[in-house]
């Protein structure tokens, strides 16, 4: 099986250090108001921040964030595992190149450095639904609504990864550890 897999709060807790750094930059360049809309998915409108806020924040601390994020709980065992029985893991995600110089590269590094085995890595491009599409996905995990509506909409199966930011959506799937993500895959092979 060919299976697409998002990084970033799909594999790695980005949105969760993401806050903390907001809040660090919420205390020290703005009013420090800290968290208005808790269940909002940008900062500009989590935070009492304009646009332009939510760029420097970003331009700010987000590499730094991208290179030290945890990996989620058993992300490195169940991928080792699914590779090992055969299926294909392809790492994909938008990590956007405007803040970040070079993408594939730092995400590669965080890979490796984080011993997270793949085939191949995606990176910087914002065009999800096509890759998964033009590569035969047959499972793709991604914690956006919005992705897995437009890949679901090629005729591939998703799994939505379970955050606060999406739980109203009741379409897809939804896992929220990668122990029920293996089991699924297990399950689909029945």
């Amino acid at each position: 099986m060919r299976i697409g897999i998002d990084i970033d709060d799909t594999i790695a807790d980005t949105n969760e250090m993401l806050e903390a750094y907001a809040g660090i930059y919420d205390k020290l360049y703005k009013d420090g108001h800290g968290i208005i809309d808790e269940n909002c998915y940008t900062f500009n409108g989590m935070y009492d921040w304009n646009e332009e806020d939510r760029l420097d924040f970003l331009k700010t601390y987000m590499v730094e964030v991208l290179e030290n994020v945890e990996v989620k709980d058993y992300v490195v065992e169940i991928i080792r595992k699914l590779r090992q029985e055969g299926h294909e893991i392809i790492f994909i995600t938008t990590r956007d190149g405007e803040y970040i110089d070079d993408c594939y590269g730092l995400t590669k590094k965080w890979l490796d450095e984080k011993k997270i085995e793949y085939d191949m890595i995606i990176a910087g491009d914002k065009r999800k639904s096509d890759y998964a599409e033009s590569l035969q996905f047959d499972l793709f995990i991604d914690d956006s609504v919005k992705n897995c509506t437009k890949v679901s909409e090629k005729g591939i199966e998703v799994l939505l990864f379970d955050t606060r930011y999406n739980r109203d959506n009741k379409e897809f799937k939804r896992v929220k550890n990668w122990l029920e993500v293996y089991e699924y895959i297990h399950d689909m092979k029945k």
